[in-house]
């Protein structure tokens, strides 16, 4: 019975076994807070308090080309009670005072690393090379290694020239 309930509605077991205890979605709690506080309050800043969630079954995903599962979250009303206007707050203040990424302007090298395939066997390989990088801080790619103006005007020069293995170069 509940497997064809799943293939019709897209529900999992447990997600029809918590309909059936009478737990509360997160969007109905999100309504009852709000018309309780007097305050606009979202389903997704409950989250957090959630008792337990379940799938919902899978639906195309704002990109569009691919499928996502999408999670449920379910409540107690003993737990929706529990839940204050100073708890969603001090959350909707802590995701607030993330802080900002580093957006300084930096300068350097990494190790930038090309497939080659070996015209005789076919079989492919990384190669190391040199590749440089000026840009934000946080965009930074894996194995960035700042240097001055001077050392950065010389890697420049060397740029897209092969490592050997083990090989750290010198941009003096």
């Amino acid at each position: 019975m509940k497997m064809s309930h799943y293939l019709r509605q897209g529900k999992s077991e447990n997600y029809q076994d918590a309909e059936d205890k009478g737990l509360l979605k997160a969007g109905e709690v999100a309504i009852l807070l709000s018309k309780k506080f007097n305050t606009k309050i979202a389903a997704k800043e409950l989250e957090p308090f959630a008792t337990e969630w379940h799938h919902a079954g899978v639906f195309k995903s704002s990109a569009g080309q691919s499928l996502r599962g999408r999670k449920v979250y379910f409540f107690s009303t003993a737990d929706a009670d529990n839940i204050s206007l100073e708890k969603i707050l001090a959350n909707r203040n802590k995701a607030a005072n993330k802080p900002l990424p580093d957006t300084s302007i930096v300068q350097g090298w990494y190790t930038q690393y090309f497939r080659m395939t070996d015209p005789v066997t076919r079989r492919t390989f990384s190669k190391p090379f040199i590749g440089i990088y000026k840009g934000p801080a946080n965009k930074a790619p894996k194995g960035f290694k700042a240097l001055t103006d001077e050392a950065f005007s010389i890697a420049e020069k060397k740029r897209g020239r092969e490592l050997k293995p083990g090989e750290i170069p010198d941009f003096k």
